[in-house]
């Protein structure tokens, strides 16, 4: 059926309602419209969403190099993550130098490092939006480190 149609046919009905029929058409229609509006907000919040949010591809293929600068003193460092540089002693990136070390691969250090973290230095996790030990800024970092410093006791 037409819009048209449609109206004609609900101004005939309107015709023999009393007012409380009329109010409940009322309140049923503000509900509809209502609904609308909420479905086109939701419709524009997930465009927007979809054209930041890169896809899988994009993701996987996005660099995630990782820094690690040593100051001069030797007693402090930064590692360089997303933008964010955060400040290390020497005392903690001996202990993460030697996480990395002692694992037996990426992943493994990827855990380790994740559960390193979460219990000692929360904040890189939170500042480069790392999630899980699956983030490949681990990895990244894993990389880094077993291939610039060595273990020293």
């Amino acid at each position: 059926m037409s819009r048209e149609t449609l109206i004609s046919e609900l101004r005939g009905l309107l015709q023999d309602m009393d007012e409380e029929g009329l109010l409940f058409l009322i309140k049923q229609a503000n509900v509809i419209r209502y609904n609308k509006s909420v479905e086109e907000y939701n419709r524009k919040v997930r465009t927007l969403k979809a054209e930041k949010k890169p896809s899988m591809k994009e993701e996987k293929e996005k660099d995630f190099a990782i820094e690690v600068v040593e100051k001069n003193d030797g007693k402090h460092f930064f590692i360089v993550i997303k933008g964010y540089h955060i400040f290390f002693t020497r005392e903690e990136m001996r202990k993460i130098v030697k996480i990395c070390h002692a694992a037996e691969n990426e992943a493994d250090a990827s855990v380790r490092l994740y559960n390193w973290f979460l219990r000692n230095r929360k904040d890189l996790l939170i500042d480069a939006e790392i999630g899980s030990a699956k983030n490949p800024h681990l990895a990244a970092l894993y990389q880094n480190l077993i291939h610039t410093y060595r273990v020293r006791e």
